[in-house]
């Protein structure tokens, strides 16, 4: 046994980084609904009825069906249960429903067996499928690592023949919280480790000539989730295998939150290309799921049919290495209130929608967004007005002088667009001028509007420029058959000219509907002529592809955090108030891991294996634990989606028998069988006891 070769940043993941295109995969049919080739990306989901309960399981199947589901899984954690999945079928086929069926299978071979007669298709988990977790620290030499393949085969073998016969499909399902131990041992808790598990499987497939496979990678962690697809990816193109991926973040929770997760793992790898069928785990009714999966979804579809492109394919040379995440380093741009770029954190801003003229309105307007007075609330820390009258100037004089008789302090930005006059009048009452040069101008004079507005600011301390450059903004003279490049050739001119001029208190964004493109064009540009300027993600609803802000502003921002690029975002979007931009954008922060501004929950979506109501469990210790910001909590219903699953959750509460709740520190059992009536409190005291707890 040899490790897999290690894969560098630069190997091919997807078809193209900065256009959508498909990554080709065979087809595989699950039943009458084809997943890859040139399907369309399928939606699906699980019940959350006990199976044995034949009468509700059918009923919540008719019900995900006419919502729009196209493939439903269910548990089978018995053979019994297994049995059971012939009843549903011929319920279903009575009532003309023939939507395909997946059995799901953890640790039960014998299941799986009886399983793989009644439905379409199968998953297996390869972490626990022939393996019993033991968290053993075992050193495995090749030949005894061998052997543990060859066990393997031995009890995988007879499902891949009879799924083989039957004519049925199969997923091999990866979690990053349940790999084996042989895994674990030798490739670790790593995107590495889920491949190879997954990979392991596959060539026992492969050797008996089954081919009629889909694969996935989840975790409840979207950076985890997003590099080990990728690395799954590289390595299909290394070994020349094609088979289709199913997406999806586990454990992703409830409400705005699981919605949000779930778009930045699986948007930003739709992105990418990659995923023929996804699944939105929410801790809620699974009904619920389907129009969140069609949110994330129908746009992809869109682009599959159109198939446009800007012009022939760019190469381009990235930095970032798509397997795993590390934040683009930046130097730190100094004002007066706050910092940013650098070690700092990802700032929040947003857009002044009060008058300037409206000095007290603007002010309140101010003092809502920087939530003056409430400790550690989420608040926004860069505010932009826009400065386009001599009267603008005035009122934003008067606007300065209010805040500071105020003490309301925040980072104000001025957008002067391209009025060099209006930008320097400007400076004395503002931290940041947001500016872009004449586009009208010659060489010469463009460059010199950038100099003579650095340097009046260069007599202040602690104030900087912003270079917002859109397609308006691009001048005459930069040519390029890519209107990408344009934008990201105008931004690195602007930063050219302040490093010839020794100016380093500089930003810049890009404004573009193809803002996952454009911002990586323009991360690979800046490194390419060594400038470390911040680069500030600014989100404007797409008129092409219409779909609701909070998924289409998770996949777009989200998906460049994830890669590490981003030093601020602004989310502008005057259909939602500011309120809710606040949240959303603190709340993509959250799921991208990059600012914890909360609690941290991980709850399973609840299945047939759920032992108590998950949806009402979670919801009630939400309402005990949701101000003990940066702790995470895992809710699981049962142990399949317990301490494996939990991944890197500080406590678990996770269902051990009826009516029982088992308690955990990491990973580690802590308190075994409590009544669920004590569990809340329990599970408080635990908090306490490892001096994560404080008053609300």
């Amino acid at each position: 046994m040899t490790s897999p070769n290690i894969l560098s940043k630069h190997s091919k993941y997807c078809e193209d980084v900065l256009t959508y295109r498909r990554r080709a995969t065979h087809e595989v049919m699950v039943g009458d609904v084809g997943i890859g080739g040139n399907n369309p990306i399928r939606i699906q989901s699980m019940t959350t009825t006990d199976t044995m309960n034949t009468e509700a399981t059918v009923q919540q199947v008719i019900e995900l069906y006419e919502t729009g589901c196209e493939i439903v899984r269910i548990t089978a954690p018995s053979i019994t249960d297994a049995e059971n999945l012939r009843n549903i079928r011929d319920a279903l086929r009575k009532q003309n429903i023939k939507v395909p069926l997946v059995a799901d299978i953890h640790f039960t071979p014998n299941a799986a067996m009886k399983a793989a007669e009644f439905v379409e298709k199968v998953r297996i988990n390869p972490g626990n499928y022939a393996d019993k977790k033991k968290f053993a620290v075992i050193e495995y030499s090749d030949d005894a690592y061998d052997r543990e393949l060859e066990r393997i085969e031995e009890t995988f073998k007879p499902l891949v023949l009879r799924c083989k016969e039957y004519g049925i499909a199969m997923r091999i399902g990866t979690n990053h919280g349940s790999l084996s131990d042989r895994i674990m041992n030798r490739f670790g808790d790593t995107p590495e480790g889920m491949v190879e598990s997954a990979l392991e499987f596959v060539r026992i497939c492969e050797k008996y000539d089954y081919h009629n496979l889909v694969l996935s990678m989840k975790s409840s962690n979207p950076q985890v989730m997003i590099a080990a697809y990728r690395l799954l990816a590289a390595r299909m193109y290394e070994l020349g295998m094609d088979y289709p991926f199913h997406l999806g973040v586990t454990e992703a929770g409830d409400g705005e939150d699981g919605r949000i997760k779930s778009a930045v793992g699986i948007g930003t790898l739709l992105e990418d290309g990659l995923g023929d069928t996804i699944r939105v785990s929410l801790t809620e009714d699974s009904v619920h799921e389907i129009p969140a999966a069609r949110a994330i979804a129908d746009k992809y579809n869109a682009l599959m049919d159109e198939q446009f492109f800007d012009a022939s394919p760019m190469e381009i040379h990235e930095r970032r290495n798509p397997f795993q995440y590390a934040r683009r380093w930046s130097q730190t741009v100094e004002l007066s209130p706050l910092n940013f770029g650098g070690v700092h954190v990802v700032r929040v801003g947003s857009i002044l929608r009060s008058s300037l003229e409206d000095t007290p309105r603007a002010l309140n307007e101010i003092q809502s967004l920087t939530r003056t007075g409430e400790k550690d609330a989420p608040k926004i820390e860069i505010v932009r007005c826009r400065v386009s009258t001599q009267e603008d100037v005035h009122a934003l004089r008067d606007l300065h002088a209010a805040l500071e008789s105020n003490r309301i302090v925040t980072a104000l930005a001025v957008d002067a667009d391209s009025d060099l006059s209006h930008a320097i009048q400007s400076i004395p009452y503002a931290d940041t001028i947001t500016f872009s040069p004449d586009p009208e101008l010659p060489t010469t004079l463009w460059e010199k509007e950038i100099e003579t507005l650095i340097g009046e600011i260069s007599r202040h301390e602690k104030k900087s420029v912003h270079f917002r450059i859109d397609a308006e903004a691009v001048p005459h003279f930069i040519k390029h058959d890519h209107a990408l490049m344009r934008l990201a050739e105008t931004a690195c001119r602007c930063i050219e000219v302040c490093y010839k001029n020794d100016f380093k208190n500089c930003s810049v964004s890009v404004c573009d509907h193809h803002l996952i493109a454009a911002n990586r064009l323009l991360a690979a540009q800046l490194h390419e002529r060594g400038f470390n300027t911040p680069v500030v993600l600014e989100y404007q609803p797409n008129s092409l592809h219409v779909r609701p802000t909070l998924f289409d502003a998770s996949i777009m921002l989200g998906s460049l955090l994830c890669d590490g690029i981003g030093d601020g975002i602004l989310i502008d979007d005057p259909a939602i108030s500011q309120d809710e931009l606040i949240r959303l954008s603190y709340n993509i922060l959250q799921a991208t891991r990059l600012r914890i501004s909360k609690t941290e929950f991980i709850s399973c979506p609840s299945c047939g294996r759920t032992l108590f109501d998950l949806q009402e469990v979670t919801a009630r210790i939400k309402s005990k634990t949701g101000h003990l910001k940066g702790v995470k909590i895992a809710i699981m219903g049962c142990i399949v989606n317990g301490p494996g699953e939990m991944a890197d959750a500080d406590f678990g509460y996770v269902g051990a028998s009826a009516g029982k709740i088992n308690l955990y520190v990491g990973k580690e059992l802590i308190e075994r069988n409590i009544d669920m009536a004590e569990a809340d409190e329990r599970l408080i005291n635990l908090i306490r006891r490892h001096d994560k707890w404080t008053e609300p």
